[in-house]
């Protein structure tokens, strides 16, 4: 689908101007996280030009703002919730902070190209999915149902974990990263797809064996987020951390949507996710109705597991020697709480580039690693 109206070039000029003025070097000493700038890159990583990784999505809004996104179904994408609703004139956010109301779906546009400025063709947004809760923290999540699937021989969905958590010893403990932001905070290249593999997972708040505590509760004590070292940017926000052993085999587990993070003046650092397993309901029910929509059967991951999988330690498989996370009993529950639904109209969103201001990429935004991650916190556009 093409995008209509707002030249390509205007929208990129717009995008540059709005991403160089919250730039990193600004935050540097203040007690806050960056929300997040919608130009950015993966920090340290590599052009990713390979088709079998386009289920890492590009999404843009017209409001303004470049984010990242992963399909999870053939008409659903995962992102950040920072993503989806207008955007505003302070990055930095607290966890009393609340979101405003969802942009119209028709401003929102995917693509599964590499190249998000370039891209030949796009899918238009026709509903926006969002926890019924509006604090910031632990709420940081959205689907986007798109107006028709991608074919299957374009992109193949990753798999959200929603049928264990993330302490399972499926899980390897380190994530790739894939997103569409700039490569440090001083950069300006947002819009090429890029990949860093193997960047190990800090801590899981309430986890018996990695929980966030000490050091590590400055950057997130939220049950529902975890926290991995950094190399994501402003413009990955929403982007996926995707299981490093799963991603390895091609059949990815995707573990959570970028949320935020702290960054100093030339470095990103570490990185704050929003997790799938603590919003189960909320993508399972997106899963079933984008199934519904779409008019295929549902992907085997909106069914729970049998009980004898998800309780058995030894239906999973070993780690063959990789570092695995274990299971934990006393994880915290998955919230019990409705999901709540925004239906707006359908049609094309806007162009790749800059849409005003910076919309829900990566949300890490640069901060002085000694004092940014005490009182407030940014979100990586």
């Amino acid at each position: 689908m093409r995008i209509p109206t707002l030249p390509l070039a205007l929208l990129l000029s717009s995008l540059v101007g709005v991403f160089g003025v919250a730039g990193c070097s600004e935050n540097v000493g203040r007690s806050e996280e960056s929300v997040g700038h919608a130009a950015s890159a993966i920090q340290g990583g590599s052009n990713d030009t390979n088709a079998a990784h386009n289920f890492a999505v590009g999404v843009a809004n017209r409001y303004g703002g470049v984010c990242s996104g992963t399909l999870i179904a053939p008409n659903l994408v995962l992102t950040a919730r920072h993503c989806v609703v207008p955007p505003s004139a302070d990055e930095s956010v607290t966890c009393a902070d609340k979101f405003a109301a969802n942009v119209p779906a028709s401003a929102l546009f995917v693509t599964t190209e590499p190249n998000l400025y370039r891209a030949k063709s796009y899918y238009a947004a026709t509903e926006i999915i969002t926890p019924p809760e509006t604090a910031f923290c632990g709420n940081d999540i959205a689907l986007i149902i798109l107006d028709k699937s991608v074919p299957a021989a374009e992109a193949q969905p990753a798999i959200p974990v929603v049928q264990f958590k993330l302490t399972d010893k499926r899980l390897s403990g380190s994530i790739t990263a894939m997103g569409y932001g700039i490569t440090n905070p001083s950069a300006e290249d947002s819009g090429q797809r890029r990949i860093r593999e193997n960047i190990p997972l800090l801590c899981i708040p309430g986890s018996k064996d990695m929980d966030c505590s000490g050091d590590m509760a400055r950057y997130s004590d939220d049950a529902a987020e975890f926290v991995t070292e950094g190399y994501v940017c402003s413009g990955d926000s929403g982007s996926g951390a995707f299981d490093q052993k799963s991603f390895e085999k091609g059949q990815p587990y995707v573990l959570g949507a970028l949320s935020r993070g702290p960054q100093t003046k030339d470095r990103c650092l570490a990185a704050i996710y929003s997790r799938t397993d603590m919003h189960v309901k909320l993508i399972v029910d997106a899963g079933m109705k984008a199934a519904a929509e779409g008019k295929y059967a549902p992907l085997s991951w909106t069914v729970p597991e049998a009980p004898e999988a998800a309780s058995d330690p030894e239906a999973a498989p070993a780690c063959e020697g990789e570092t695995c996370t274990s299971t934990d009993a006393t994880d915290p529950a998955v919230p019990s709480t409705p999901t709540t639904t925004t239906t707006t109209s359908s049609g094309c969103s806007a162009a790749p580039g800059g849409f005003g201001s910076t919309s829900g990429s990566t949300a890490l935004v640069g901060l002085a690693i000694a004092s940014v991650f005490a009182a407030r916190r940014r979100r990586r556009a």
